[in-house]
């Protein structure tokens, strides 16, 4: 999951650096943009409750093939900056969308897993914020926890702040650390696919 509004920045360069690492182990991965998902005409929660006595959310929207893909899918990686010390408004708008999971637990008819599948997190900062990236972990390990994932791998790049900084010669070392964190995530997609869960 891309979090950033931006479709051609430092983000959008290491989910496109994490596609690739996983199509080079064979793997079906998709990347999914909250920006885009959100500016077509999905909606975004409004408290409306109907999934809590139905299961479904009332808006038939391309979230709706998120749900689909997200109960099938083997891992989650998210990647996003750090905007005002949490996540930016599109990604917290799909977020709020995970409600469905919430109340199809509730109700006893989310999809479980034996073994939560794997989940990992590139947050990318300018390391500006009083605050730090600490607050951007909760919504994502909130998120991944109530889909059925475990987000046990996150890593902060701090530092990165310029559209396209990631690729930058001077930036080369921080990249490559996500480059690890990626592979490190590929590596427990395949053990999660091969216990048989």
């Amino acid at each position: 999951m891309q979090g950033s509004p931006r479709d051609e920045g430092n983000c959008a360069a290491l989910a496109t650096d994490a596609f690739n690492a996983c199509d080079a182990r064979g793997c079906n991965a998709i990347i999914v943009s909250a920006e885009g998902l959100m500016s077509g005409n999905a909606h975004p929660c409004t408290g409306c409750n109907s999934c809590v006595s139905t299961g479904e959310c009332i808006h038939l929207d391309e979230v709706t093939f998120l749900y689909r893909m997200l109960e099938s899918a083997a891992g989650l990686l998210w990647i996003t900056p750090v905007y005002f010390a949490s996540v930016p408004s599109q990604l917290k708008a799909v977020i709020d969308r995970f409600q469905v999971f919430w109340a199809r637990r509730n109700r006893g008819e989310m999809v479980r897993f034996e073994t939560r599948r794997p989940a990992a997190a590139l947050i990318v900062g300018s390391g500006n914020d009083p605050f730090g990236a600490e607050a951007v972990t909760i919504p994502l390990t909130s998120a991944s926890n109530i889909a059925e994932f475990d987000l046990a791998l996150k890593t902060v790049l701090i530092g990165i702040d310029d559209p396209g900084a990631i690729i930058q010669e001077e930036n080369a070392d921080k990249r490559k650390t996500a480059h690890t964190t990626i592979k490190k995530f590929v590596d427990a997609v395949f053990q999660w696919h091969g216990q048989g869960m």
